[in-house]
């Protein structure tokens, strides 16, 4: 093929990059990247394994000198996150990704790039296509799915990897590296109920305007949580006013903090009802961080509606959302301004006699998260709550012994000596989590390229700081 980025200082990166952009492989479409990983191991009689998820595991032996070198795993993943503008053509399941240079960043006209976690697959195929780097034994896991919930490295056996030590390769930011990342839980709460008969008209509730943002990374901004206030502003109104809930409804996402909520009522004073709505609204206001500066309460008279929630089926679902922890619950002791614990309320829906609520705890430290999923059943219980554990994945807690994140910083420091590197920890997912819960023992890192915009089509990748990335990498597993 006709290649379009020359002259970079590791031609054999961008290579392959350009190579993998002509494999379709979105979330659950990996069969082809899977057999041209196979193919290309194949060809160089290096040791290779797929298994029914479309992970690939590559492993080349320690070249001289390196024999007593602990072995090291390479690790990113294989799919991509499939978005495109309302006008463009391209059909993810068969066309080849259509690439251009721009100011020194690599798009793709149209779609998203793949960089995420393209870089790492053409990293490591670099790295394996070069016989003149010297290395400890490597293994070279390519997984799948991890855009959908980290299918593939969930199901991978870990019991065929021989490291214990890990550079994961899906880090979006040149210069920083990432020692830590939050597991997750999602739970559902559930509640069946037997409506009311009635003949009224609502008052209509509608709470809009918040910032929201991701549940993870935006939770320590003390942004307000829609589904919070809402339940808030309820009980206010119920403790003088005692009113009957026809519906609610807030929340878009799981992983997202709600910005908006509704609710409709019905009440036997729905003036003093409005009244002291408005009281504690202008009270939430005077609280509200100026990132929710454009929080807006309205009421309006509602239809006429012949079923309702029981009142103590309504008191009920408030006493849920009131009493569920969410936001920041701890803070981790080795960094204390990197949130360790979380939980947020990011949906839930009562209507026609069904109330349910999602929640998405977060922890890179495993036993808090069990604190915490034993709180939630425990209020479950106590609210006569049908509680789902709908998914959970392993936290990775920071390790402030880690020799990994020492030898990024003075590689990182040394090559590029007017750079400042940092190593951090996100309060999101990382395959990492899922590795070294499953590996005790395992010291694990996450570098990688600058990308912008990542899940967009307006997703760019800085191709400076790919050449750094291969500096980088290359030069930490050279070292003994």
């Amino acid at each position: 093929m006709e290649y379009l980025i020359k002259g970079r200082r590791h031609p054999a990166f961008f290579r392959f990059f350009e190579e993998i952009s002509a494999i379709p492989r979105g979330s659950g479409n990996e069969a082809g990247i899977a057999r041209y990983l196979a193919a290309f191991a194949a060809a160089r009689g290096l040791f290779c394994t797929v298994d029914d998820f479309n992970n690939v595991l590559i492993r080349t032996p320690a070249t001289p000198g390196y024999e007593n070198t602990p072995p090291l795993l390479l690790q990113g993943h294989t799919d991509m996150v499939c978005e495109k503008n309302a006008d463009c053509a391209h059909d993810f399941t068969k066309d080849p990704l259509s690439l251009y240079v721009e100011d020194g960043l690599l798009r793709a006209r149209g779609t998203t790039l793949g960089g995420d976690d393209g870089a790492a697959v053409a990293l490591m195929l670099a790295f394996l296509d070069d016989d003149t780097l010297p290395h400890p034994l490597v293994e070279c896991l390519f997984t799948s799915g991890e855009e959908t919930s980290l299918v593939g490295a969930s199901h991978f056996d870990c019991s065929q990897l021989l490291s214990r030590r890990m550079l994961n390769l899906d880090t979006e930011l040149d210069g920083e590296a990432i020692a830590s990342c939050a597991g997750s839980a999602d739970l559902v709460f559930s509640r069946e109920c037997e409506s009311e008969t009635v003949k009224e008209h609502t008052l209509n509730i509608a709470l809009s305007g918040l910032a929201g943002g991701h549940s993870g990374a935006d939770i320590a901004l003390g942004r307000a949580n829609a589904i919070k206030l809402m339940a808030r502003l309820l009980a206010h109104v119920y403790t003088d006013c005692p009113f009957r809930l026809v519906t609610l409804e807030g929340g878009s996402k799981r992983n997202a903090i709600p910005r908006e909520c509704r609710a409709q009522i019905i009440t036997l004073e729905p003036e003093r009802a409005r009244r002291l709505l408005e009281e504690e609204g202008g009270r939430i206001t005077a609280e509200l961080s100026a990132a929710d500066a454009s929080f807006r309460l309205r009421f309006s008279r509602g239809r006429l509606v012949e079923r309702c929630f029981s009142y103590r089926d309504s008191s009920a679902l408030l006493n849920l959302i009131l009493l569920s922890p969410c936001g920041v619950i701890s803070f981790s002791p080795a960094k204390p301004d990197f949130v360790r614990t979380s939980a947020s309320m990011g949906l839930c829906r009562a209507a026609d006699g069904h109330m349910e609520a999602a929640v998405m705890a977060r922890s890179s430290c495993d036993s808090e998260m069990d604190a915490l999923l034993v709180t939630y059943g425990r209020l479950a219980k106590a609210l006569d709550f049908a509680l789902a554990l709908d998914g959970r994945s392993s936290g990775w807690d920071l390790n402030p012994d880690s020799k990994l994140a020492k030898e990024y910083l003075e590689t990182y420091s040394t090559l590029f000596p007017d750079k400042k590197p940092v190593v951090n920890g996100i309060h999101a997912g990382l395959e990492c989590g899922i590795f070294v819960g499953k590996l005790p023992g395992m010291d694990a890192l996450s570098v990688g390229p600058t990308i912008y915009d990542i899940h967009s089509p307006d997703e760019a990748m800085d191709l400076d700081s790919c050449d750094r990335f291969c500096d980088l990498v290359f030069a930490m597993i050279a070292k003994k």
